[in-house]
């Protein structure tokens, strides 16, 4: 499968000028098209394999997400990548393949450069309990590598375990990519996070592009039936229905470019955290978030479950509710903060916080949802299985 990551401004200016025309899902019910009681896989896991890795979003979709969630940034020439950070430093070796380079912008680096670095060690190292050696050497990823992951897809290799591309007389990289023998039938949807947006200019227009060639973007081509349900069986399959793409931002500005760009026609979230100086007990901090939500088009707020302070309080999830919104919290770690944001009822008789958690144990939100019998299915195997399976060995 050959696949075109080079970013084309005339091609930009083009779907600008023709957004108008363009084939869209009926208007309203946006909201609708993401599940209740969502299991959205943070940065894939940061807990049993490297963050944003292909061996974290393999995982998280055979352990049953219903989304993966990715972190955006943009090279010197152009490709779409997937880090967390401004920077290389915490999670690669860029020290000491590039020394002096490590507090450099993501965007300083040619994507053959990003290349030669392991985005896997690291996490070997600061989390002995969960190193395996074959995570050592993962590579950053490219935008679409996550997207084949959801399609039950890895990425395909040569013998030396180095990934296939060549790179084209016009600069464009071509990958190539296998059906991945431990697929288990999951298909989760992606949440798509937007970095930096001055630093990115018209990112969002490069990845409504993107999400066109790839065949993932909802307003385009075969558009989902709005009855393809989000399970099939004991298997996820929100990735196959109007729902399959997120976009959020922290950034206003980034806000205002998605609602410009998707024109309020995929489901998005405004993007909130610092729950640390307590704002969230001032009333008129928690109205100017819901009135600005409402601006911009977004159907969730996403906020941070915070420690001593919270992100989403009763009175602030109520006036969002009020406002017809929705919200998402990120990050869950332990049972007791999902019992914290769901509550004590089961079932229909719930009436929790947050609508969907934003989780770094996708194992222990599947389990914890299915025991408060509001989700079908359990999870299969433990983690550690789960990473053996997919050739994760110790």
């Amino acid at each position: 499968m050959k696949i075109r990551v080079l970013f084309s401004m005339a091609a930009t200016a083009a779907l600008l000028a023709g957004c108008a025309g363009k084939n869209t899902p009926v208007t309203g019910g946006v909201q609708e098209y993401m599940p209740d009681n969502a299991v959205i896989a943070h940065r894939g896991t940061i807990y049993w394999a490297p963050e944003l890795t292909e061996s974290a979003f393999r995982w998280a979709r055979n352990t049953g997400a219903d989304y993966m969630e990715l972190d955006l940034h943009r090279t010197k020439d152009s490709v779409l990548v997937i880090m967390h950070d401004r920077t290389f430093k915490r999670t690669t070796n860029v020290a000491e393949i590039f020394p002096g380079r490590e507090d450099d912008n993501i965007g300083t680096f040619t994507w053959e450069e990003i290349m030669q670095l392991d985005n896997g060690s690291a996490f070997n190292k600061k989390n002995p309990d969960q190193a395996r050696q074959s995570f050592a050497g993962q590579e950053v990823l490219t935008f679409e590598d996550v997207f084949r992951i959801a399609e039950g897809k890895r990425i395909k290799r040569n013998p030396d375990g180095s990934r296939l591309f060549t790179k084209d007389e016009t600069g464009i990289y071509h990958f190539e990519y296998e059906d991945d023998p431990a697929d288990n039938g999951h298909r989760p949807g992606i949440y798509i996070e937007f970095k930096i947006p001055d630093e990115y200019p018209l990112i969002e227009e490069q990845v409504y592009d993107e999400l066109t060639r790839i065949e993932w973007n909802p307003l385009e081509g075969a558009i989902p039936s709005a009855d393809e349900p989000f399970l099939k069986g004991n298997r996820v399959n929100v990735g196959n229905t109007r729902g399959k793409i997120l976009v959020q931002t922290f950034s206003q500005k980034g806000m205002m470019n998605i609602k410009r760009v998707f024109r309020e026609q995929v489901p998005a979230s405004y993007l909130i955290g610092n729950t640390k100086a307590n704002l969230f007990a001032q009333e008129a901090v928690t109205d100017s978030i819901v009135a600005f939500a409402r601006e911009c088009g977004a159907q969730f707020i996403g906020t941070n479950l915070g420690d001593e302070n919270d992100g989403l309080s009763p009175e602030f999830a109520a006036k969002i509710r009020a406002a017809a919104l929705k919200s998402n919290v990120y990050s869950f770690n332990t049972v007791e903060q999902m019992e914290k944001y769901f509550g004590q009822s089961d079932g229909e008789n719930a009436s929790p916080l947050t609508d969907g958690m934003i989780t770094n144990r996708t194992d222990l939100t599947v389990d914890f949802y299915h025991a408060r019998k509001v989700r079908a299915f359990k999870t299969e195997k433990s983690p550690p299985e789960i990473l053996a399976d997919l050739g994760y060995n110790q």
